[in-house]
């Protein structure tokens, strides 16, 4: 008979944030004597009783921790408001008494070299034609069909929680989320453990709250010309692959529902062969298809713990296949914002080992309202001479667009990734129309 595994009790003291002769006694009184030492190993019938009396005990402190260190941050995020708004409140006064050299300020800014939208289109087209082109596909897309966003997500986890804890009503849960805003960070963490403690499965509650609201028969223009660059794997013109950060199967449904009984093959993990003429889905943050049994393939990057770990194993399969598809081929980012430490990290590497082989790759980002500028400056409470003065206004939004879009371009630039601008998102479907037909 295999003998049954032990548990050291420190691990539980540690575990349960609890002393050793408190644990001593709430075993005593339940009919289990040990030796009072950290070194003592108990059973796992011990081990439950522990978690029986003190698992609550320890998921309130987690919970109690978790809003004291919201409310330092909220504390924290008024104190930067409130210097912003000083701030924004003396360059508005400068402003009124001086003219700024906007010109001299832009001549400030190292300029990396941005091509033309022209240029763009014709160097993703060729690349497409050497079946160079990877599409890059992050949060962005999938929001149409109802996917919650990774702040929503966390939410949606967080009532979940709550709720099963302390028998809290919904209301309660969601007020909770509304008047605290969980930081995403600080909201991982706690999950990932309170999930760990509670010998759930983190990625099942996961893909339920994935799909729970998703609608994957909805239209999307953007999703017909993705399928349309990738009818054709094995043969010229086509894709090289796909890189996707997202966990869902949006793209794979879509691809089956086609008929066309277009080859491709999902990868999530090490060890997946790929054939000579399969169109490659890399989901390098993980893969949580709506239906199936899921296993530890399935693991996802998820809160602080992944992250720390993608960022030190530089040899994990996904960084690997990121690496070497940033390095050797064009990759064209759609619904990302390549603010992800890992990511950037990753071109950086890639960019440095092209060499003199600079391909450049290209991100699509859309322009800043104006209009939402202008009700945010005339928000604020300054005297009419400014708010009245249309002109000045136009002047100062049209520069500070300028301003952003200058940075915006100079960081994407620095890792070798050009930036085509849209006025709406609407305009992305009829980009890779141009792409794929060799429009320019």
């Amino acid at each position: 008979m295999k003998e049954e595994k032990r548990i050291r009790l420190n691990k539980a003291l540690r575990e349960l944030n609890i002393s050793l002769d408190r644990a001593v006694e709430h075993l005593s009184k339940n009919g289990h004597e040990i030796e009072a030492k950290p070194t003592t190993t108990i059973t796992n019938e011990e081990y439950k009783v522990l978690l029986d009396g003190f698992k609550t005990d320890t998921e309130k402190r987690a919970l109690s921790k978790l809003i004291e260190e919201n409310k330092k941050i909220n504390r924290e995020n008024k104190i930067l408001r409130d210097f912003e708004f000083n701030s924004y409140k003396t360059l508005i006064e400068r402003i009124k008494k001086s003219p700024i050299d906007f010109e001299n300020v832009f001549s400030s800014i190292p300029k990396f070299t941005i091509t033309t939208k022209k240029t763009n289109f014709k160097n993703l087209n060729e690349s497409y034609k050497k079946d160079q082109l990877v599409l890059v596909i992050g949060a962005g897309v999938s929001i149409e069909f109802g996917v919650p966003t990774w702040s929503n997500l966390l939410q949606l986890l967080m009532v979940h929680t709550i709720e099963k804890d302390s028998n809290s009503p919904d209301v309660l849960s969601k007020l909770f989320n509304d008047i605290f805003t969980p930081n995403p960070l600080i909201s991982g963490r706690y999950l990932q453990r309170y999930f760990e403690q509670n010998n759930s499965s983190f990625e099942k509650m996961v893909r339920e709250v994935l799909y729970s609201k998703i609608n994957k028969e909805k239209e999307s223009d953007l999703f017909n010309e993705i399928i349309k660059l990738c009818v054709a794997p094995g043969k010229s013109p086509n894709l090289n692959s796909i890189i996707t950060y997202n966990f869902d199967d949006i793209l794979e449904y879509k691809l089956n529902k086609t008929g066309l009984e277009i080859p491709y093959k999902t990868i999530h993990g090490i060890g997946v062969d790929i054939k000579n003429g399969e169109l490659p889905i890399y989901h390098v943050h993980g893969f949580l298809p709506e239906t199936g049994k899921l296993n530890d393939s399935n693991k996802i990057t998820f809160g602080e713990n992944n992250y720390h770990e993608q960022y030190t194993n530089i040899y994990s399969w996904n960084n690997i296949v990121q690496i070497n598809k940033f390095r050797d081929n064009t990759c064209l980012f759609i619904g990302s914002s390549l603010t992800d430490p890992n990511i950037r990290r990753l071109l950086d590497i890639a960019y440095e080992q092209k060499g003199n082989k600079k391909n450049v790759h290209y991100i699509i980002k859309k322009r800043i309202n104006r209009g939402d500028i202008i009700k945010e400056i005339k928000s604020f409470e300054f005297d009419d001479e400014l708010i009245n003065n249309e002109k000045k206004i136009e002047n100062v939004i049209s520069s500070l667009i300028k301003l952003y879009e200058r940075f915006e371009e100079n960081d994407s630039a620095s890792f070798g990734v050009q930036t085509i601008w849209v006025e709406e998102w609407e305009e992305i479907p009829d980009i890779l129309k141009k792409i794929r037909e060799s429009i320019v």
